[in-house]
C-alpha cells in the first residue's frame, strides 16, 4: 500500500483515487481509458435560520493519457433557505482539464477550468468564469500523508475574484479505511475570509469504488456554522 496525494487515505496502485471529500482536491488524474463518476450531498447550516441542501454535486473524470484528465461538472441542485425564503434551482456547469506529474515522493497536478452560466434564475453566475487549481501531496512515512491545494476563480459578471487554499493531514485506518483533517480557507475581492475545518473518512470495498463521510465547522463570520456531507465515487 502507498499514500495517495489526497491526504485522506491509504490506497494500493490500482485502487480508485477521488476528489472527494474536503474541500481542496486530489493532487492525481485518471488512468487513461477510465471514466470516473463522483457523486454525493451535503446539508449545510449557515447560520441558526439559514440552511442549505444540494445534490448529487456530480463530477466526471475522463483519463485521455497518463498524465491528462478531461473533467465535467454537470449542474448541482441546490435548495436553500435564506432569512425566512426558500428557493431551489440548478448551478452551473464546469469544464476543463487537469495535469499530472509526480516529483519524487510528492505528486503536482495543474487544474484549467470555466465555469459556464447553465443554471437556473439565482443560481447563476450569469458569464462564464475562468477557475483553476494547484494541488499537491506528498508520502510523509508510515501511515500519514499530507496534501495542499489552492484554487482561483474570477466572477466576470461582478468583476471579483477568490483564492482558496487548504491543507489536509490524512491517515490510514487500514487496507481499505482512511481519514482525513483538514483546513480551508476563502479570500475574495469584496467579502469577508472565509475559515472552515473538516474531517471525514472513506472507506473503499472494492478497487473502483469509494464511499465517504465528512462534517466541518466554520471559523469565521462568513463561513457556515456547520456542514456534513456523504459520497459514493465508481472507476469504470
Amino acid at each position: 500500500m502507498t499514500l495517495v496525494a489526497t491526504g485522506r487515505a491509504v490506497r494500493a496502485d490500482d485502487e480508485i483515487v477521488a476528489d472527494r471529500p474536503g474541500f481542496g482536491e486530489s493532487a492525481n488524474v485518471v488512468a487513461r481509458r477510465h471514466v470516473q463518476v463522483e457523486i454525493g450531498a451535503a446539508w449545510t447550516r449557515t447560520d441558526p435560520i439559514d440552511k442549505l441542501f444540494d445534490a448529487p454535486r456530480p463530477l466526471v473524470r475522463f483519463g485521455l493519457g497518463h498524465s491528462l484528465e478531461l473533467r465535467l461538472e454537470p449542474p448541482d441542485w441546490q435548495h436553500a433557505q435564506d432569512a425566512g425564503v426558500t428557493a431551489s434551482g440548478w448551478t452551473d456547469t464546469t469544464i476543463g482539464l487537469k495535469w499530472h506529474r509526480s516529483l519524487g515522493a510528492s505528486d503536482l497536478t495543474l487544474r484549467a477550468t470555466l465555469v459556464v452560466p447553465t443554471g437556473s434564475v439565482g443560481f447563476t453566475d450569469e458569464d462564464a468564469d475562468p477557475s483553476g487549481a494547484v494541488a499537491w501531496s506528498r508520502e510523509l512515512g508510515g501511515p500519514w500523508s499530507l496534501g495542499a491545494t489552492v484554487s482561483a476563480r474570477h466572477f466576470r459578471a461582478y468583476d471579483s475574484s477568490s483564492v482558496s487554499p487548504s491543507l489536509s493531514l490524512g491517515r490510514s485506518l487500514g487496507e481499505k479505511v482512511g481519514a482525513f483533517v483538514e483546513y480551508g480557507a476563502t479570500f475574495t475581492t469584496d467579502t469577508g475570509p472565509f475559515h472552515q475545518v473538516d474531517t471525514g473518512a472513506t472507506w473503499i470495498p472494492r478497487p473502483d469504488t469509494q464511499l465517504d463521510l465528512s462534517f466541518g465547522f466554520g471559523l469565521s463570520p462568513a463561513a457556515p456554522d456547520f456542514f456534513v456531507g456523504l459520497g459514493v465515487s465508481r472507476r469504470f
